[in-house]
């Protein structure tokens, strides 16, 4: 299990960077309707291909549902955000109360109950990501000219992303996995195309480069992160992959100090450092806290 989370987190670090390779090259809603296009249609090659079953056409809804909150309400609220002037480490900060909406969503609807240990080490990771973007923060009365519909919208995102989240764990979790995500991605390219359109996004430069963003997207980022992603979510709490996906802002900041040459302070290091404690202790127990048998693994 132990590589499945360092290939999730790993993978959903690269989004960040593509995010900024796509720059002058795609829209950013014409990025996401290329990808979730594509990564809808090899889904359902698969789903065919391996004779998986398709869900009753009267859940299809649901999955729906699920699809445009996990992949294009999500991102496509946060690139307009960010494309409109939302600082990226103020996006960043809004993010890091995901966890936490994950948490209490969890337990309101689906009863899903966190150890007080994993509630502190989720506070520990949140502490040591707020580290972590402190330098890109730009609080100040001179600097924050941004409109506070810009923040509404990255929260709107961040909900969105939350509530996906649980929502793969509840009535969908049943149905197969692959055809699920062919829905799903399918849903979200609709809603990608509409944002292009309402938009007017049309932004595509023929460049191996936009080719090599594009494969990358739909093969790594959405049939790999996205796909890891719903997997874990049906596999253990949801309160642990929210607080895992912490580390991707750290990892993201060191991997833009290698490609972009960005700086990266000793006090950013110290929050990557904290916040891996911070997700490290959230996985543990306490056996005197734990009324399950030792025996039983997560």
């Amino acid at each position: 299990m132990l590589i499945i989370y360092i290939l999730l987190v790993l993978i959903w670090s690269t989004g960040f960077i593509t995010g900024k390779f796509i720059v002058g090259l795609i829209d950013p809603n014409v990025y996401l309707t290329i990808r979730f296009a594509l990564a809808g249609t090899i889904f359902v090659v698969l789903a065919l291909a391996l004779k998986r079953a398709f869900p009753p056409k009267r859940e299809w809804p649901k999955h729906i549902f699920a699809g445009v909150l996990l992949n294009s309400f999500y991102l496509s609220f946060a690139y307009i955000a960010l494309a409109q002037g939302l600082p990226a480490g103020v996006m960043a900060l809004i993010g890091s109360i995901q966890p936490i909406l994950v948490t209490l969503l969890a337990f309101l609807l689906i009863k899903e109950k966190t150890s007080l240990l994993g509630v502190i080490g989720m506070f520990i990771a949140i502490a040591g990501l707020l580290l972590v973007i402190s330098p890109s923060l730009n609080l100040g009365v001179q600097e924050a000219t941004f409109s506070p519909w810009l923040a509404l919208l990255g929260v709107a995102g961040v909900l969105c992303l939350a509530f996906g989240s649980i929502y793969q764990k509840m009535s969908i979790s049943g149905s197969d996995i692959l055809a699920s995500m062919a829905i799903q991605n399918l849903a979200a390219a609709v809603v990608a195309f509409g944002f292009m359109m309402t938009l007017q996004e049309s932004l595509f430069v023929q460049s191996w480069e936009s080719y090599a963003l594009i494969g990358w997207g739909v093969l790594i980022l959405s049939c790999g992160g996205v796909f890891l992603l719903v997997w874990l979510l049906r596999k253990v709490k949801a309160s642990q992959v929210s607080t895992l996906m912490l580390l991707v802002p750290p990892l993201a900041a060191i991997e833009g100090y290698f490609l972009f040459d960005e700086a990266l302070t000793h006090l950013q290091l110290i929050g990557v450092a904290t916040t891996l404690m911070g997700v490290y202790l959230s996985r543990l127990k306490w056996p005197f806290l734990s009324r399950k048998p030792q025996s039983q693994i997560d």
